[in-house]
């Protein structure tokens, strides 16, 4: 991996124990997004504070964030960053929602 953005983001999550989190390069087939991640959070006050972890680490290394939705969901936080769409899910919406199948004919990259 070499956008040292995405690598800030990734590590960002991981830091506060997101879990399964994967990223699929869209930039090819997306005018609006390079990157879209997801992540799920055990509990709603995790995917909080995985969102609010994510924005401070953001701002600290001027990645701007244009706008955060899903603050007061139990289920999916989506924190807009450009060309960065993060999905913060809890695990029953992931499976509902089933983002990576939308996106499965492109390679998903899991994150460790």
């Amino acid at each position: 991996m070499t956008d040292t953005k995405l690598k800030i983001i990734l590590e960002a999550l991981l830091d506060k124990k997101a879990k399964d989190v994967v990223y699929i390069d869209v930039k090819e087939i997306n005018p609006f997004a390079d990157y879209f991640i997801i992540a799920t959070a055990t509990s709603q006050r995790h995917g909080m504070a995985l969102a609010n972890h994510l924005k401070e680490v953001m701002e600290e290394n001027d990645i701007p964030t244009h706008h955060i939705e899903g603050r007061n969901s139990t289920d999916w936080v989506l924190v807009d960053a450009n060309e960065y769409v993060i999905h913060i899910f809890s695990e029953q919406a992931r499976i509902h929602f089933g983002l990576e199948k939308l996106w499965g004919n492109l390679k998903i990259v899991k994150v460790d």
